[in-house]
């Protein structure tokens, strides 16, 4: 072990480091855009989900344009899930997937004269969409608004989503199920949201169908068990992306795990985005209360009828 991971591991010493290093500061890198003041928003390393970074780049890039500034994403410097570590400086992860808010990329802005660096840091401070809105009207109304306006899907995301959207919904009725499971279910990180158990699901699916005369399933989820039982309930109902689903019974976290399923960093993003798109796009919707699921609802604008499982916090 080297002194740099040695002293990461001193408590007392690592976290004030840490949050020096990633303080909300003023730089200067030139003099180009002397009239306009960026904000680039920065995470500090961590390994958390796709909707993760989305919910809290929404919640800065909100926070950027209320006070005038011009919010850039920037998921290139820091390690992430999506960044392989060869292309860490070089390729912004966020652009794999999304457009910048405002149409500015960290290229654009690489001489100008007034730029923020954000808190990589997320707080409670931070106000950004979560588990929160699934239960707050005007909240999730908030959020709605400011994802369709301001996070478009990158051109060849969209693109391969009407191919998938022709093959996997069709013109039938669809009911979208997503099943969170694995090391969330394992772990249960407090304070988050108690996700259903597979029984919960088969048995509110039944209802939905039977209620909104749903024809087929569209089910996404990364838990092994979880799908066999769904795949023995409903049959061929049962549709899904192809992946590789797990069981974890320890604390492993699933992005480790995924990491040895054949596909780059920045591909297994784009799967998961596009299962994400392809869940908005089903007439009817159930869920436990997850990230994903916040993906989903926000960038729905037509579900007939949805269901959020609310079975309070761990």
């Amino acid at each position: 072990m080297g002194l740099k991971q040695r002293i990461q591991k001193i408590k007392i010493i690592n976290e004030p480091y840490t949050r020096w290093k990633w303080r909300e500061r003023h730089v200067s890198w030139g003099n180009a855009y002397q009239d306009k003041t960026f904000f680039v928003i920065r995470r500090a390393d961590c390994k958390v989900g796709l909707f993760s970074y989305v919910m809290t780049n929404m919640g800065m890039a909100d926070y950027a344009l209320k006070k005038g500034y011009i919010p850039v994403v920037d998921m290139q410097n820091s390690s992430n899930n999506y960044l392989e570590e060869e292309k860490r400086g070089m390729e912004n992860a966020w652009e794999y997937y999304f457009k910048q808010p405002c149409g500015y990329s960290l290229t654009d802005i690489q001489d100008a004269q007034n730029v923020i660096l954000s808190n990589g840091i997320i707080t409670e401070n931070v106000n950004y969409p979560d588990f929160r809105i699934v239960g707050d009207r005007r909240q999730f109304y908030y959020w709605h608004v400011f994802f369709q306006k301001y996070l478009r899907v990158a051109d060849d995301v969209a693109t391969e989503y009407k191919k998938r959207r022709e093959i996997f919904l069709g013109n039938e009725k669809v009911l979208g199920v997503l099943a969170r499971g694995t090391d969330y279910v394992a772990s249960k990180p407090k304070g988050h949201p108690i996700q259903p158990t597979a029984e919960h699901i088969i048995a509110k699916s039944r209802e939905i169908m039977d209620r909104f005369c749903c024809k087929r399933i569209y089910l996404v989820t990364e838990d092994a068990i979880i799908y066999e039982k769904m795949r023995c309930a409903f049959g061929e109902t049962l549709i899904t992306p192809e992946m590789k689903r797990y069981v974890i019974t320890d604390r492993k976290n699933i992005n480790d795990l995924v990491k040895d399923n054949g596909k780059t960093k920045s591909e297994n993003g784009r799967e998961y985005l596009l299962s994400i798109m392809l869940l908005a796009g089903c007439d009817c919707f159930v869920a436990g209360n997850t990230g994903g699921t916040h993906g989903a609802l926000l960038m729905n604008t037509k579900y007939e009828y949805k269901y959020i499982f609310q079975l309070g916090t761990y």
